[in-house]
């Protein structure tokens, strides 16, 4: 009964995820490229960055999501440039992947300050297949819900950002196209996006990185709140919360060009009774470029 009560609390969930767009993550500001282009060639290294996150963690057709991101910076065009990549599972007969290439303009202020303007150009496709579902009573399901669908759209997307040592600030919007598409299980709407984060040396071995962001649908919005501590050279830990549903904690390895974190949520929504757990594994790869053979990080 515990499996058939979660499946069908997937199933509707999932038809709410689908329509209100794009899966959160509680890593996200180490690569920010998929929500927005202009954090695209923010360092001189080439960046590759990936993440897996299983959310409600041992029930039976947890929404799963991968994201890879592959960017760096052009110094004679003053450009970045790169690719991101993610599936999401986001119900038990939902799935969506995203795909698009990310370009960054970048003016420098001096040494040390950036502003950039970044475009991401790509597609998006949807499916739904309502196949996978156990409804209780199938005769109820509206034509909609019954028929297999696919759907592969246009996708486009713009932001800025302002980056210096200590703070970095950034706004996007997403899925420019969806002003155009009919409202739908497969079509989505633009996602508004934005973030700042500062850096507070607190002594020679400890930094402090206040963080919050902001995600708006439209139809519902998420507050993202966290601190994240980053202990000498090597360990950073951090705690945050998004409003009305999550509670995380993170750890992470810093060493020369690997970077390993593990984000662990407590879940507060419907379907904490059934599983309130979600994890996200994160590996990300920063590979010097000549003009910066110390591989440093730039948080």
């Amino acid at each position: 009964m515990r499996k058939f009560y979660c499946l069908l609390c997937f199933a509707f969930l999932g038809v709410a995820a689908y329509a209100q767009q794009d899966f959160t993550l509680s890593e996200q500001l180490f690569s920010r490229i998929a929500v927005n282009p202009a954090g695209t060639g923010n360092s001189a290294n080439v960046n590759i960055f990936s993440v897996n996150r299983f959310q409600y963690a041992g029930s039976e057709g947890y929404p799963f999501t991968t994201m890879l991101n592959v960017h760096g910076y052009i110094e004679k065009a003053k450009s970045g440039l790169g690719l991101s990549f993610s599936y999401d599972r986001s119900g038990i007969a939902y799935h969506q992947i995203q795909a698009k290439l990310v370009y960054a303009y970048h003016l420098n202020f001096g040494k040390h300050n950036i502003f950039s303007f970044g475009v991401g150009l790509g597609i998006m496709n949807k499916e739904f297949d309502p196949s996978k579902h156990r409804f209780p009573d199938p005769s109820s399901l509206t034509p909609e819900y019954e028929r297999f669908q696919n759907k592969t759209v246009f996708d486009a997307s713009v932001g800025i950002e302002y980056a210096n040592p200590y703070i970095l600030i950034g706004v996007a919007m997403n899925h420019i196209p969806g002003f155009f598409f009919e409202k739908s299980t497969l079509t989505t709407n633009p996602v508004y996006y934005g973030y700042a984060r500062g850096l507070i040396p607190c002594g020679d071995k400890f930094k402090l990185a206040p963080a919050v962001s902001y995600y708006y649908t439209g139809q519902f919005h998420v507050i993202d709140v966290s601190a994240t501590g980053f202990i000498g050279k090597y360990v950073y830990v951090g705690l945050g919360y998004k409003t009305e549903t999550t509670a995380y904690a993170m750890v992470g390895f810093e060493w020369n060009w690997l970077r390993i974190g593990y984000a662990f949520d407590a879940n507060f929504g419907k379907l904490s009774n059934v599983a309130w757990t979600s994890h996200e594994i994160m590996l990300s790869f920063n590979i010097s470029t000549k003009k910066n053979e110390d591989g440093k990080w730039k948080y």
